[in-house]
């Protein structure tokens, strides 16, 4: 969207009450709500007796407005959400959360506790503590079972079971097993772990590149690491050569 689309519609107020104008102040949206976002990806999140919905850039509703709670459009699609509770601004009580397509259809209806952001095609949804994940079409890709989850890198996503992590893929299948206490994200097919309080590398297959030995590594993301050996740094690339002696 350019700078000069994005003030096509702005939020205008009169007394009480909000809608849309142009930038010469022709109402375009009648002033009839009782707040209004900004428009995302040719949409907007309206309020109304305390309930929320969307409408278009022509003021058509593409949802009700029966929401307790709802987030901007982000690559097609919004959370939506029943019956959250909030005191001075924080929240009190979660509801159940959903997604909704920028069609106005429910494709994940509210259930779930928290739903994390959209990437890869899956939502990371969490219910009673635990997650899983759901497509773009609403099927469970795996049931919410993961005490935590990490992010997606390189088409793998870190995933916590009875406190060690391992990885799958986003189809669900298990690719590298819960063996570690901790582990990174994946770079250029290499991932640090920790095992018993020592650091290593695995590539994508699960297979050590080195031995787990190292008293902390840390990945910036580059070729090189930079690795803690007895106390002293040094420095060692992806394919595990050390760049130091002792």
């Amino acid at each position: 969207m350019t700078k000069e689309q994005s003030f096509k519609l702005i939020p205008y107020r009169k007394k009480d009450k909000w809608g849309f104008c142009d930038r010469a102040k022709k109402i375009i949206i009648q002033v009839q709500y009782d707040f209004v976002g900004d428009f995302h990806e040719g949409l907007v999140k309206v309020q109304l007796n305390n309930k929320w919905g969307f409408i278009n850039e022509a003021g058509k509703e593409v949802t009700e407005i029966k929401y307790d709670e709802a987030e901007d459009f982000n690559n097609g699609y919004a959370k939506i959400n029943f019956g959250i509770k909030k005191k001075a601004g924080s929240e009190t009580f979660s509801g159940k959360w959903g997604v909704i397509s920028s069609s106005g259809k429910e494709i994940i209806p509210p259930q779930y506790n928290n739903i994390g952001e959209y990437f890869n095609g899956l939502f990371p949804v969490m219910l009673n503590d635990r997650w899983g994940f759901i497509d773009t079409a609403g099927k469970q890709m795996t049931p919410p079972k993961y005490e935590k989850i990490g992010k997606f890198s390189e088409g793998l996503i870190a995933v916590r079971l009875d406190s060690k992590w391992g990885f799958i893929n986003k189809e669900g299948k298990q690719l590298i097993n819960n063996n570690y206490s901790s582990v990174g994200e994946f770079h250029e097919g290499v991932s640090m772990v920790e095992l018993n309080g020592w650091w290593g590398l695995i590539d994508n297959k699960g297979r050590g590149i080195t031995p787990i030995k190292y008293d902390e590594i840390i990945d910036n993301g580059e070729t090189l690491m930079i690795a803690k050996t007895a106390g002293k740094w040094g420095y060692i690339d992806k394919s595990g050569v050390e760049y130091f002696e002792d």
